[in-house]
């Protein structure tokens, strides 16, 4: 980032926390190919602000780290809120869509590292189950 557009501007680039912050409301995504499609690694760098190989050590603009429910909450209910959708997914209500996945250990009680090692157990759409893991 910062080779592309200069330290002063990167430094503003990805400003999650300050965002929260200040009551924007933010989401996260997938923007494949530029980004993996795999929500789970956004999670973590959300949370580390690190990449795949723990680079940069501490994480880049550590300051713009969240929490692991502020990175949850990004991809969930901000996703929802960013397609207008807030009504109808980012959440599990009645009423709501029903679209969830189960994993394999609990995301807010593990440290970020363990977000990459986690197995998606079943796949919900809907409330209907669509994918069942071993």
């Amino acid at each position: 980032m910062e080779q592309r557009l200069g330290r002063e501007r990167a430094a503003s680039t990805y400003a999650w926390k300050t965002m929260l912050e200040l009551g924007i409301p933010i989401a996260g995504g997938s923007d494949a190919p530029v980004e993996s499609c795999n929500p789970l690694i956004g999670l973590y760098m959300a949370i580390t602000r690190q990449d795949l190989k723990a680079y940069p050590a501490g994480g880049w603009l550590p300051e713009q780290k969240l929490s692991s429910l502020q990175s949850l909450q990004l991809f969930t209910t901000g996703s929802a809120y960013a397609e207008f959708a807030e009504k109808e997914k980012g959440a599990l209500a009645p009423g709501m869509l029903a679209d969830f996945v189960v994993v394999d250990r609990n995301l807010l009680q593990i440290e970020p590292e363990q977000i990459l090692e986690t197995k998606i157990l079943a796949t919900y759409v809907g409330g209907r189950l669509v994918y069942q893991g071993e």
